[in-house]
This record gives structure tokens, sequence and C-alpha cells, in this order.
């Protein structure tokens, strides 16, 4: 089956096939499908009726390559798809559809493939502002990421579907074992047209990082954009004063702080609102200490793929924060703030996010009113303390023609609001080259955190190594000429394997089976134990197959070769 509504037309087999694109991988993890033209439509009359135009077909096939070149994690549970505006035909709504449009998930996955995917083209959401109070059918969705995602022109991110379960989509994503998603907006890379809006659902928050930043690459390689090209004049082309000479400053700053103190990421953000519907941060520099190995690579890649961050969205962290209230703030470690929203929630998301963020509001004499947030990053295992100190110090020395939005000058005595967590916070009074600085006993030691209410509670979340302990085990069995991929948690035994087999397969309980698991390529062996078993390498997947055997009468399982 290749999606929920496939070929009504078809001509011979594999010819069709291979002209619908629907281009199947040499290995069964994830894959890519799109399925388009007259042959699965019926006339190309029809397809045009129904919205598809070549702009459309263009947009799939970018889409459909970009899915093709995501290869990370091919046996998770996780599911891309691209929905596409759309006018009702009639009925004067703008409509949001899969239907028709590239997709990918592994096809041996049947919950996802024959339960999500069908469900979703069996959808459309309504894009209408203002639409909220009309009834529409009952296969038309108010609301939702997917939504605010394309009238934001930003990505948004769910940690936890649970929040939006008055969505039909979101109760058949929970029952698919799916908990969070990332949205991304889709561009034309000539224009600021939103052309659509991509959804990536999977089971573990931790994942979400990594998938988000290898398709937004793949997007951007097939010549799509995935953040809104802001209109109009860039702010330092409107602000008063010598933009530029602060701006040489602030790249000569950063470079000798972030390479003095082996900073994982130095930049520095500045408030635009181009109109007043839209409010954004806009990164004027950055700079970025690259290390062999570096653990928090992952936080530089991140943040080099924006530029820009939508405030509409209710995104912006401890870099807009600080710019509101003109006081520092300082997060020991930025995976513990569970606060985050918007697209920052990734690094909520991701256990590899452990590290320390220091953000200060300076202003310039050379753009007097405009507001800088200086942002810093480097490893939890540092003494904050002792780097907060030296930094503001060095900040002094080649930021001359700066001092803090508050009024004080580099090097004067300041208080720094320390962010524990979700809501908790206290107060350090730094005095940078005094060995008296202030903070609470409890900074220098490790605390444990008491009384901490955290919004989301999903195991990847709270693990702190974010591994996905519940869902270690990618097993793909084979039965005649039937496959199944499933997944067991780590701590499954033989048995629990066995019980899945013959529920999955419904095995007759009259008749015995063996079960072998795949040693090499075209070898097999007698499965006896889970410990035996070889995963296919950089796979994660665990191949087995089950095999009628006539050997005794009554059913038994049987693991010998």
């Amino acid at each position: 089956m290749l999606d929920a509504r496939t070929l009504t037309n078809s001509n011979s087999g594999n010819r069709s096939i291979l002209t619908l694109r629907n281009i199947w991988r040499s290995y069964c993890g994830r894959q890519a499908f799109w399925v388009h033209g007259h042959e699965s439509f019926g006339s190309v009359d029809d397809y045009d009726s129904n919205n598809g135009t070549d702009d459309d077909r263009e947009v799939n096939l970018k889409i459909y390559s970009a899915f093709e070149g995501v290869n990370s994690f091919p046996f998770k549970r996780i599911i891309f798809q691209f929905w596409r505006p759309l006018d009702d035909g009639g009925g004067g709504r703008l409509l949001l559809e899969s239907y028709r449009n590239a997709f990918a998930v592994s096809p041996y996955n049947r919950r996802l493939r024959d339960n999500y995917r069908v469900c979703s083209t069996k959808y459309q959401y309504s894009i209408d502002q203002g639409d909220n109070k009309i009834n529409h059918p009952a296969w038309i969705i108010n609301g939702g990421p997917v939504v605010t995602t394309f009238l934001n022109r930003f990505p948004e991110v769910v940690l936890d579907m649970r929040d939006h379960q008055g969505s039909p989509l979101a109760v058949c994503g929970l029952e698919c074992d799916l908990k969070c998603c990332v949205m991304l907006p889709v561009f034309h890379s000539a224009s600021s047209e939103c052309v659509g809006v991509v959804e990536c659902s999977m089971k573990h928050p931790a994942l979400l990082l990594p998938i988000f930043i290898e398709l937004k690459r793949e997007l951007e390689r097939v010549g799509l954009l995935t953040i809104f090209p802001v209109q109009g004049s860039w702010p330092h082309k409107t602000i008063s004063g010598d933009m530029e000479v602060a701006k040489l400053e602030i790249e000569k700053a950063l470079e000798i702080v972030c390479e003095s103190h082996d900073l994982t990421l130095g930049q520095v953000w500045i408030p635009y609102e181009p109109n007043a519907c839209q409010k954004f941060l806009v990164k004027l520099s950055g700079y970025s200490v690259y290390f062999d190995d570096d653990p928090l690579s992952s936080i530089k890649d991140f943040y080099d793929k924006f530029d820009v961050i939508s405030l509409n969205t209710g995104a912006g962290g401890l870099a807009w924060k600080t710019l509101q209230t003109h006081q520092p703030h300082l997060c020991r470690n930025i995976y513990k703030v569970s606060d985050n929203k918007g697209v920052l929630a990734l690094l909520s998301a991701n256990a590899k996010s452990k590290c320390a963020s220091f953000v200060i509001c300076l202003r310039s004499a050379h753009t007097r009113e405009l507001d800088y947030s200086f942002e810093f990053f480097w490893p939890c295992t540092r003494n904050h303390l002792l780097l907060l100190e030296t930094l503001l110090l060095t900040l002094r020395n080649y930021l001359p023609s700066f001092k803090f939005a508050s009024g004080e000058q580099l090097g004067d005595e300041l208080f720094v609001v320390d962010v524990e967590s979700s809501s908790l916070s206290t107060t350090i009074k730094i005095l940078p080259g005094n060995k008296l600085s202030e903070a609470p006993k409890a900074l220098n030691e490790t605390r444990a955190t008491v009384g901490v209410t955290r919004k989301y509670t999903l195991t990847d979340v709270n693990n702190p190594e974010g591994a996905a302990a519940d869902d270690d085990l990618a097993i793909l069995a084979s039965y005649r000429y039937e496959s199944l991929l499933f997944y067991l948690p780590s701590s499954s035994t033989f048995e629990n394997v066995m019980e899945k087999l013959n529920k999955e397969f419904e095995l007759d309980p009259a008749r015995s089976y063996k079960v072998q698991y795949e040693v090499s390529p075209g070898q097999w062996c007698g499965l006896t134990c889970l410990e035996s078993c070889q995963r296919i390498e950089d796979m994660g997947l665990i191949k087995l197959r089950v095999l009628p055997t006539v050997r005794e009468a009554g059913w038994r399982w049987i693991t010998n070769t």
C-alpha cells in the first residue's frame, strides 16, 4: 500500500511504480513516496481541478527529494509529510491538505503507514483567520501546529501532543506512539510566499533537534527556504547612528572573547519590528569555537540555521527576556529550561544541549537607544562564576563604546538572575576582578532540584542521557510474504519477542515454528536469546524471520536451526 488513496488507474506494475516516483530504497527503513500525475487520479483535467498545477508538482518533487535525503534514524517511529495550501473549490475556504503530497515513512511500520498517514489524508486544516466560529464539515480541522506554522511563517515545535488532544490527528498520532513534532514552513527561494508546511512527527523528543537540522539542510539543498525572509529594510539600515562602527566593535569582541575563554558560541541579537503584526530577533553577528568531537556541536548547528527568530510564536528565550528586562541572565543548563517556546523548545528536548548560557543587554554610544542582546554558551562543567568575571572584564576592554542598557558600566558591580529551571531563580552579585563575588553557597555545590514543576514529563525529556530507553529495539520480522517493523523496550525478554511475533502474525497455535535472526546478509542463525542478535550496522535494526515447521503436533517455539 503506497498511500491512503493510491493508484486508481495504474498501468502495469513495475513501470507504473517507477513512473509515479515511488522509489523504494534498497533497505527497509524510512522511504520517501510521492504519487503524482494523471495515472493515479484519472485525467489531467481532474488533477488540475483539484489544484494540481505545475508549481505544485515542482514543489512536491523538491519535497520528495528532501525527504529522500534524510537518512538519520531510519527505523525510529518518524513520519514526514507535506501540507500544501489550496482553495476548497467554491466554499471560499483556504485549506491545508496532505493528500497527493510527498511523505516519508517506513512501509513496514503498519501503524504509521496504515493509521496515521491514512488518517492525515482524510483531514484538511482551515487556515482562514477568524474561522473558529464557523461550523465546518467533520473532515476540516480548526487550528493546530500546522496552521500556526503556516500563518506565523516560522517553525513550530510540540513537545507533547497531549496538549492538542482536541484534534483527531493528534489523537491518532498518540495512538500510533507519536509524542512530539516539529513543523517547518516552506518558501520558494525567490519569494516570501509560503508554499506549505513540512510535518515531522516522532516518538522521542530527543531526536527532534538532529532530525530538524538534517531536514532543514535537505530542504535548502533542493532550493526551498524554511525561514521567513523578512521583508523591507534590515534593521541596521534604518537605525540612527553609526551601526557599522558598532558592528565592527562587536565582531572583534566576540572573536577575542570566544577564543580566549574557549566559549562554544557567542552571538548578538537586536529587535526588529517591520510592521505592527510582526516582531523578530535578528542576529547581528556570531562567532563559534570548533573542537574535534565537540559534544556541543548541535548547539552551533542549531543557531547556524537561525539568523532570525520570530517572537510571534512566543520564542525568544533568554535573549528576548533580557532585552525586555535589561537584567543579565545566567542559565547553568539550557537542557533544563522547560519553558522554552517555539523553535527554541528543540534545545529543551535534546540531551546534547547540556550547556550554560549567559545573556546581557548592552547599548552603544554609536547607536544610542538600540538594545543589543549578547548571548554566550559554554559547557556546564565550567566554573560559571569565575568565567563570568573574566568574560565581563574582557568585554569591557574590547567594547569601549558599550555599557549596560540599565546604565551601569562594564566592570561595575552586577546582579545576575540565575535561572535554575522553569520558574525558580536566584540573584548573584558579580564583581569583576574581585574575589569577593557574592552568590548563594549552593551555587558552588551540586544541588538537588527540589519542588520544580516541569511542563513536560516525557521520559526522553527528563532522561539525562537522552537515550530512548523504552524504544531501543527496532525489529524487522518477516513471515511468508509479510514483513513488519515493530518496537520493544530494551529490557524485553526472549519470551516478549515470541509473544509479539505470535500476536502480529496471528500464528496458528496448532503448528510449530522456528525463529531465526540475520547474522550477515543472507546468513541466518536460530534465535535463542536477544543478546545473540546482531544489529544491522549504523541502523540499529534486528532482522528476524519466522519459518513454519512440521516437526511436532501442537504449537511451540523451536529456535534451533
